[in-house]
């Protein structure tokens, strides 16, 4: 019967926290639940197991632990209602189902004054990767980040970030050397970057950068070799030498306005990678760069590769980034992409900004006269993202946000030409809130709201419903084997067509749901998989029959009972 003695100062952050072994993530109500249940290792009972509770939907990482005794077992009490993950921590094992990011683990949706027992959270022996990171020279590498992604079955790396029990592990020692245990088994590319984050556009303030490197001392991903890890094994030599540094590039030149030929000012300047043969490599970074009064920009610090380069509207950038912004003038500016092949300094570029779309109007609260429910007007934000069709194809052409005044009002500015569709989001306070559907001079919108280059609409009117009912329910499958770790999420689409929102949620471990936020009426639901980081996918006739599945059910009190949906999957195509 394994045993662990965890008298280890573990670093990760959520168990550094200073939370005594039976406090909450938040603070619990009178109808307080309690969670109990059993650790195992190859179906005994495990003793000395460090287990977190950690709540999903908290803005802060805070985590409930405790550890179970001789027999296996655990408990927490005092639990407040919401959305937990389980999971336990031990030097060199694994709890299956691990999420992206952090210990993830199973999920468990608790309602208030629930009693949830026999809860089993297995540990796995996880396997080691280790090995040593030099420079040209053959010199070590110190504290330096070790990165590594697990591969999909067909050898692309996934957005995959395992923790284990110590984020130290990740760090070279003085000799360069580094030892990462507790690796879950599958397949895995090990790399090092120095001074650039993993995905990002490799912009920096430095003249002088380091390509990021792979296993075995190799600069381009697809020459990097595989590293297979199986329960318990340990892969050594699995070492990287850094090449020599390399001089980074300037961007320079000038944002003009296209109509006018004139110099655009206090625009900030956005940059995204792009593979050899022009497709999007990663994200958009905003590195604070804007334009002068001359219109004029500079960016140091660009790796060689292909760029484009843009003047993007507020979308995805801080509340103080918008407000400098509106203090120059420069708010609503958009502009094409510029294509760019970096290979040496560059300059002379030149950016045509305009002005993009507008949309405006008021937004509503319906569904309830609480003054501080509808005193929380302020607290959302409206986002409009626009999508354009040609050849049949649909093309994501930018989005951007804008704020709710006290008194209803709000303006979304820096819109491209196409079919914009308006979404809602709110702080954590403004739970409740819901877009229910988007009016223009009097007349509900179904299908977005068309957009010219330039255009300003006005007169249109969000209106938000408020309602605090839940849907409770519990999915079964039946008639076939799921590949291990496959999750389900259960929408809710109202069948009122004028509704814009499709409130859904995640099935936990337990085969549990909730909905939240769902005002009265009648729904349709409907079920979507999960894939799992193994790449394991559903066959083609499995993944037909869920998609097909939908079942309606009528809304009407928060104390109704909750529903089961039972999908068999033995059955053919299109039987009931």
């Amino acid at each position: 019967m394994p045993r662990f003695t965890l008298s280890i100062l573990v670093t990760i952050f959520w168990l550094c926290l200073d939370v005594p072994i039976q406090a909450q993530p938040r603070e619990a109500k009178a109808e307080a639940a309690t969670i109990s249940g059993l650790v195992t290792s190859k179906g005994q009972p495990a003793g000395g197991v460090t287990v977190l509770l950690q709540e999903q939907q908290s803005n802060q990482a805070r985590a409930s632990r405790s550890k179970s005794d001789e027999n296996g077992r655990f408990r927490f009490t005092g639990v407040a209602a919401g959305r937990y993950s389980i999971s336990a921590l031990a030097p060199g094992y694994f709890s299956p189902g691990s999420g992206d990011n952090g210990p993830g683990g199973q999920t468990l949706n608790v309602a208030e004054g629930e009693k949830i027992e026999n809860i089993r959270v297995e540990i796995r022996r996880g396997g080691v990767i280790a090995g040593r990171i030099t420079d040209s020279q053959g010199r070590p590498v110190v504290e330096e980040m070790v990165n590594l992604h697990r591969l999909d079955k067909v050898g692309k790396p996934q957005n995959y970030w395992f923790y284990g029990f110590s984020y130290d592990m990740y760090r070279t020692d003085d000799r360069g050397a580094y030892r990462i245990f507790g690796v879950p088994e599958g397949r895995y590319m090990v790399s090092v970057v120095r001074e650039q984050s993993p995905g990002s556009v490799g912009i920096s303030s430095s003249r002088m950068f380091y390509p990021r490197a792979y296993h075995p001392g190799v600069i381009n991903e697809s020459e990097a070799k595989a590293v297979d890890v199986t329960e318990g094994s340990e892969v050594t030599d699995v070492d990287i030498t850094f090449p020599e540094p390399k001089r980074d590039c300037e961007i320079s030149g000038r944002v003009i306005d296209a109509n006018t030929g004139g110099p655009v000012a206090g625009v900030e300047i956005v940059i995204g990678s792009l593979t050899p043969d022009g497709r999007p490599s990663g994200g958009w970074t905003g590195t604070g760069t804007r334009s002068e009064e001359n219109g004029e920009f500079r960016l140091t610090g660009a790796r060689p590769g292909r760029y484009a380069l843009l003047v993007r509207t507020d979308a995805e950038f801080a509340p103080a980034v918008r407000s400098a912004r509106n203090e120059t003038g420069a708010e609503g500016f958009i502009s094409e992409p510029v294509i760019l092949t970096v290979e040496d300094d560059l300059a002379g570029v030149e950016i045509k900004a305009r002005r993009g779309a507008t949309i405006s109007g008021v937004v509503v609260i319906e569904g309830t006269n609480d003054p501080k429910i509808l005193s929380k007007l302020s607290e959302v934000s409206l986002f409009a993202s626009v999508i354009n069709w040609s050849s049949n194809r649909q093309t994501f052409a930018g989005s951007s946000s804008g704020r709710v005044y006290s008194d209803g009002r709000f303006n979304i500015s820096g819109l491209q030409a196409g079919k914009a569709h308006i979404f809602s989001a709110g702080l954590p306070n403004t739970q409740g809130l819901v877009l229910a559907r988007i009016e223009h001079n009097g007349a509900t919108l179904r299908d977005g709201i068309e957009i010219e280059a330039g255009q300003q609409v006005t007169g249109v009117r969000a209106v938000l419903t408020y309602s605090q009912l839940k849907l409770r329910g519990e999915l079964k499958i039946v008639g076939v084997d799921l590949p291990e770790g496959l999750r389900f999420r259960v929408s809710a689409r109202s069948l009122d067509q004028s509704f814009q929102s499709t409130p859904s949620a995640d099935v936990d471990a337990r085969g549990q749901f909730v909905i939240e936020n769902l005002p009265p009426g009648e729904y349709e639901l409907r079920l979507f998989p999960i894939h799992t980081l193994s790449g394991e996918r559903l066959d083609q006739k499995t993944f037909t029959l869920i998609f097909q599945f939908k079942e309606k059910v009528v809304v009407a009190s928060d104390n109704q009972q909750p529903v089961v949906i039972t999908v068999d999957l033995s059955r053919k195509e299109g039987d009931r």
